[in-house]
C-alpha cells in the first residue's frame, strides 16, 4: 500500500492557517491587558519598567526610515504637551531599525529635540512581537502603530496615530478614575 503524501503547498498553507489561529487568539486588541514592556535601551526621557495603575499611556511603534512615523512626531509631541498634566505618558518605541542603533542615534541627534516625549529602542523586535495585533480590528502590524493603555493597564485603542479615535480614546481614558 502506497502512502499518500500531502503536497508541500497544502501542508504549508495548513501550517500558516493553524499558526494564524493560535497567534490570533493571543493577539493584542482593545480590551486586552497591555503586554509587558521589554525595552532594550532608553534613548530619551525617564525610563519606566511597567505600566503604572492610574496612568494613561500612548505607545507608538515607529522607525526612523518610516515617512508617516516621522510626520507624526509633531502630533505626538503636541499630545504629550496637552495631556501631560492629566497623567498621559507618550512613548515612542523605535523598531525595525534596519541599519541598527547607529541609524537611530543619527536620527535622534538630528531630530530628537523635536520629540517632546520618551523614546526607547526595541533592538531585537521582541516587544513589537509581543504587541502584535494578529490582524484583529483590520490592523496588521505595520508602522506607525499606536496603542492607548488606560488607567487599568488595558488596551483602549489600537491603530494609526492619525486616527481620530486615538485622541478620543486618550480623552476617555484620562476622564476615567
Amino acid at each position: 500500500m502506497k502512502k499518500s503524501a500531502v503536497p508541500a503547498g497544502i501542508f504549508l498553507s495548513l501550517l500558516l492557517c493553524l499558526g494564524a489561529r493560535v497567534h490570533g487568539q493571543n493577539a493584542v486588541s482593545v480590551g486586552s491587558p497591555a503586554p509587558p514592556l521589554s525595552i532594550d535601551e532608553w534613548i530619551k526621557g525617564e525610563s519606566f519598567s511597567r505600566f503604572d495603575p492610574g496612568t494613561v499611556y500612548l505607545l507608538e511603534f515607529w522607525g526612523t526610515w518610516c515617512g508617516p512615523c516621522v510626520e507624526n512626531i509633531p502630533r505626538l509631541s503636541e499630545i504629550q504637551r496637552r495631556f501631560a498634566d492629566q497623567g498621559l505618558i507618550v512613548l515612542g518605541v523605535a523598531s525595525h531599525e534596519f541599519k541598527g542603533r547607529e541609524a537611530l542615534a543619527a536620527f535622534m541627534k538630528a531630530r530628537g529635540g523635536t520629540m517632546a516625549y520618551r523614546v526607547a529602542f526595541d533592538a531585537d523586535q521582541s516587544m513589537e512581537r509581543d504587541w502584535d495585533t494578529g490582524g484583529l480590528e483590520g490592523v496588521t502590524f505595520r508602522l506607525p502603530l499606536s496603542f492607548v493603555i488606560d488607567r487599568n493597564g488595558r488596551i483602549a485603542f489600537v491603530g494609526h496615530p492619525e486616527d481620530k479615535g486615538m485622541e478620543h480614546a486618550i480623552i476617555t481614558a484620562l476622564a476615567s478614575k
